[in-house]
């Protein structure tokens, strides 16, 4: 049995074709807060990707981003190892580095956020929250 716990908070605005990622936080997830006050929070987790013929899958690694009231229930409930489900839209990122060389990156800024498992327990157990 497995925890699934649902944390969600819809900001403003339409998603177009949300994208749902699925994989394990490899670190404990860092909380900021913007010059006007609003919670930002970023963690990273890891994907598999079977290739047939191959022992081991692929891995990739994508950066989440929450705000607001996700972001601090995402800063409190996630821990390195849970293995979540995220739903938003992908962003890109651009800037130049100090080399004056150009530089992008691409994650997923959710707005929902799924306890796919609990690292502790093994109740069932399913939370919404809307805000």
């Amino acid at each position: 049995m497995t925890i699934q716990k649902i944390l969600y908070y819809k900001r403003g605005g339409t998603m177009s074709k949300p994208i749902d990622l699925e994989g394990r936080v490899i670190h404990d997830p860092i909380l900021r807060k913007t010059k006007t006050g609003k919670s930002v929070c970023i963690f990273t987790i890891a994907m598999d990707h079977p290739v047939k013929g191959e022992a081991k899958p692929h891995v990739s690694f994508i950066d989440i981003e929450t705000w607001e009231k996700l972001a601090d229930l995402c800063a409190e409930n996630i821990k390195k190892g849970r293995k979540i489900q995220a739903t938003g839209r992908l962003k890109q990122d651009r800037w130049q580095d100090e080399n004056g060389k150009h530089k992008s990156k691409i994650k997923l800024v959710s707005n929902q956020v799924i306890f796919i498992e609990s690292l502790n327990s093994k109740h069932n157990e399913e939370v919404e929250i809307n805000a």
